[in-house]
């Protein structure tokens, strides 16, 4: 019975991003409700490139959600041999009438994704990845975090995982989710001592094992195990990757319940949020232009 009572007591807490997305959901939609004029719904327009499904399925999920919150969703479907100059002008026509816009990436391969990104006019850059909204995240005067940052924050918030003198590993340095992370995390509004791990690490155990709060963005399949964490320590498993037609996260969850005492897993985890991270910062958007 004690040895029953005891792995009990050892399961970790499964962080579900289900309930976080839905509180973004109830401020967004209140308002997009307060915003709408004359009938006129809230408009986001996203651009895909060529037919990666992926992308399409990502794309799917934001337009149903704009269904969902009331938001007119406008998806331009371009070809996959479009060149840089017309993706560019097809940008810079349809700033000009939507409230944000996004670029699905990744982007084939001959296209430039930061130029393209760059002639977003920054108040309708509702992924804040501008040069000039991720700039603006060393000043005490950003709008917008990147989606998938902010969902990791907003989970952190809703279940309450205190940051304060807390050691924080990031596994990744995309500009994209670590270094947004890394950069609000060691604000004074969160007082972590943040560090950031990636393939040129040597030893990343000597990070790993010394953190309370480990996030990994490197999409690389089960790439981190049990062994690599101390007793008691939170994990967010954002990377995503695929073998052999299966997707799976950066963790290992075999026995991981053994050693650590919470964790957002994969799929379930920062997914469901980041999504409504995008329409939380459409709403942003509306209110401060």
């Amino acid at each position: 019975v004690c040895f029953i009572i005891i792995k009990l007591l050892q399961m970790e807490q499964i962080l579900f991003g289900a309930p976080v997305a839905e509180q973004l959901d109830e401020i967004s939609k209140n308002i997009f409700q307060e915003h709408s004029k004359d009938n006129k719904k809230p408009h986001l327009t996203a651009i895909t490139v060529g037919d990666n499904p992926a992308s399409l399925l990502y794309v799917t999920r934001k337009q149903e959600k704009a269904e969902h919150l009331g938001v007119e969703f406008n998806w331009l479907k371009l070809d996959t041999d479009t060149s840089q100059e017309t993706l560019e002008e097809v940008i810079s026509e349809e700033s000009k009438a939507t409230d944000g816009l996004i670029i699905q990436l990744p982007l084939p391969s001959h296209l430039n994704p930061e130029e393209a990104i760059n002639r977003i006019p920054h108040e309708i850059d509702v992924d804040g990845l501008t040069s000039y909204n991720l700039g603006s995240l060393f000043s005490d005067t950003y709008k917008l975090i990147p989606a998938t940052s902010l969902a990791v924050l907003e989970l952190l918030n809703f279940y309450n995982i205190q940051t304060e003198d807390k050691n924080i590993v990031i596994a990744g340095r995309s500009r994209l989710v670590s270094a947004p992370l890394a950069k609000i995390l060691s604000s004074k509004s969160y007082n972590a001592n943040v560090s950031i791990i990636h393939s040129r690490t040597t030893n990343q155990k000597l990070f790993t094992k010394e953190a309370d709060i480990f996030i990994s963005a490197i999409g690389s399949a089960k790439m981190y195990d049990s062994t690599y964490f101390k007793n008691g320590a939170t994990i967010i498993d954002i990377g995503i990757s695929s073998v052999d037609g299966k997707t799976y996260g950066d963790i290992d969850t075999f026995e991981i319940g053994e050693v650590i005492s919470s964790r957002a897993p994969f799929p379930g985890g920062v997914g469901p949020i980041t999504v409504s991270a995008l329409f939380f910062n459409l709403s942003r958007l509306i209110q401060t232009n």
